[in-house]
């Protein structure tokens, strides 16, 4: 029994070196080394292999969970972890079908349930608490989601265009939410399948518009290049479709129990940043989340749209440094 388990304990280790070998591979052929000089990661999930970064030193400092959301993976963090990890401890994960973890080509399978489940996972290998959650995007609802199930991890909340409760903007009828024209185009099959699955329209196009700032080369290459083919794709197009227009939707019924009573109950200290010209997520849930988290401090950035880790790298660090100094720690 021993030498079974000292068998497996061992062949574990050799899949996780070959792996880490195969990611680091992959960087190099994204030319990402300078900008994503960091070591790999790797944690199981019910769903695959989660890849993840885990910079700086644990210490009695809050530890920092970056959440990203769709299309994008830990590269959007990297100014953050490098500007974060010589003070504290930053993890920043890629969801199952992003980024450099494993991409399940069964679309079906991609639900915020699941996706909590695996973020859960992570936290648990890594006993993480004393959290700080960095959460945009879909980062919202999965971090949330993990936070409703274990509050006494969490710290702090830093919340940067992104949604946590139903509906996200007060004054919307839950029953029939409307989404914008070309969301309801990805949204559709046939086309959006298309488009999303076949053309790469999201990280090539929905993603350039809601940036502010011209992508360089790397970030190009980062995020686009990232998906090999349309089946690596299937998590890409399982977001959109995942947005909840009514109550009796899945992802309603958990936004509406679980993480949208956790924010409202948060007593923590808690931080906004918000780009004014999102194109994705109506000015409206803003204010939804200054109602809901009054304790809040909150910055906003005239210019910039969604993808707030490129268009303010710098600001938001450093926000975020005074945050965590003079709130947080």
């Amino acid at each position: 029994m021993l030498l079974l388990n000292l068998s497996e304990i061992a062949g574990s280790e050799c899949t996780m070196l070959d792996r880490s070998i195969d990611v680091h591979s992959r960087i190099k052929e994204l030319g990402l080394e300078e900008e994503y000089p960091f070591a790999s990661n790797f944690a199981q999930t019910a769903m695959g292999q989660m890849h993840y970064l885990d910079e700086g030193e644990i210490s009695n400092r809050s530890t920092v969970l970056a959440l990203h959301g769709n299309p994008s993976w830990s590269f959007l963090y990297r100014a953050l972890v490098k500007g974060l990890s010589g003070q504290r401890r930053v993890v920043a994960n890629d969801h199952i079908g992003f980024g450099l973890s494993d991409k399940p080509k069964d679309e079906a399978a991609y639900t915020l349930k699941a996706h909590i489940g695996n973020l859960e996972a992570l936290v648990l290998k890594l006993d993480l608490t004393n959290i700080t959650l960095v959460m945009q995007d879909w980062g919202g609802p999965i971090g949330l989601g993990v936070a409703a199930r274990h509050p006494d991890r969490i710290r702090a909340l830093v919340v940067m265009n992104t949604f946590g409760f139903y509906p996200p903007v007060d004054g919307m009828d839950p029953e029939r939410l409307k989404l914008p024209p070309p969301l309801l185009m990805m949204r559709s099959r046939g086309l959006g399948d298309f488009m999303v699955r076949r053309l790469g329209f999201f990280e090539r196009q929905v993603m350039t518009m809601a940036t502010a700032n011209k992508q360089t080369r790397a970030a190009k290459r980062a995020y686009r290049d990232i998906f090999r083919n349309p089946a690596e794709r299937a998590g890409v197009m399982a977001f959109p479709r995942m947005i909840p227009t009514s109550t009796a939707h899945p992802a309603a019924k958990i936004l509406l129990q679980e993480t949208g009573p956790f924010v409202e109950q948060f007593q923590g200290p808690a931080q906004i940043f918000w780009g004014l010209k999102d194109p994705l997520i109506p000015i409206g849930a803003l204010a939804a989340w200054k109602k809901r988290l009054p304790q809040a401090d909150v910055t906003t950035f005239e210019s910039a749209r969604h993808y707030l880790q490129d268009d303010e790298p710098e600001a938001l660090v450093r926000g975020l440094e005074t945050f965590l100094q003079t709130r947080v720690d």
